[in-house]
């Protein structure tokens, strides 16, 4: 067996190449096609919020419109929405600066101590959860035994659920009682909706 015999078995055949050539180009244009599908989703979403949050509610107000019918029989309606957080444990762990976790920490704290300043503490849920590390699988057990024979649960988490925390603002709101709008980055405002036929 010679050199060129070698390089022979080696070597991908010229039309190899071509079928490599032509997959990566594939992978580098669809790569591409849906950086600017994203980048058209995106304007696009921007476009709707704009139209369902600011110009079809003004134009109705406008016009002491409550409600209008298209002609296909959809129906847009105006509804004001609230929407309110309070940083989760996930958010905060998906903080890549350490001030940034220590800042969203230190604000849900302070939404719990709000909360539970104002008659909102029963909105608090709290969890435990207890890790295992490798190979303790005995200890584990035992423990998961315990916590059967006293019939408890634990999972360690504590938050507030969104839609909860919204109702709770909102109905304080509306009775025209306090409510910090910074610590819960309250937004607020009349947004339209499409009822479709």
């Amino acid at each position: 067996m010679t050199d060129i015999d070698l390089l022979e078995d080696v070597a991908p055949a010229s039309n190899e190449l071509g079928a490599m050539t032509d997959m990566a180009q594939r992978m580098y244009d669809l790569q591409n096609e849906i950086a600017q599908l994203e980048e058209t989703l995106k304007s696009k979403k921007q476009d709707l919020t704009k139209l369902a949050e600011n110009d079809i509610p003004d134009l109705m107000q406008e016009l002491n419109m409550k409600k209008f019918t298209l002609i296909n029989g959809s129906e847009i309606s105006i509804e004001d929405f609230l929407s309110a957080s309070v940083p989760s444990q996930g958010a905060i762990d998906r903080a890549k600066e350490l001030d940034q976790k220590a800042e969203l920490k230190v604000r849900q704290q302070q939404c719990f101590n709000w909360l539970r300043a104002n008659d909102g503490g029963h909105l608090i849920k709290s969890n435990v959860e207890v890790q295992f590390g490798r190979e303790e699988d005995e200890k584990c057990n035992e423990f998961a035994k315990e916590l059967d024979d006293k019939k408890l649960f634990y999972k360690r988490a504590i938050g507030v659920h969104s839609g909860s925390l919204k109702t709770y603002l909102n109905k304080r709101i509306e009775a025209g009682k306090d409510v910090d709008h910074e610590l819960f980055r309250i937004y607020s405002g009349r947004k339209a909706n499409i009822r479709r036929k």
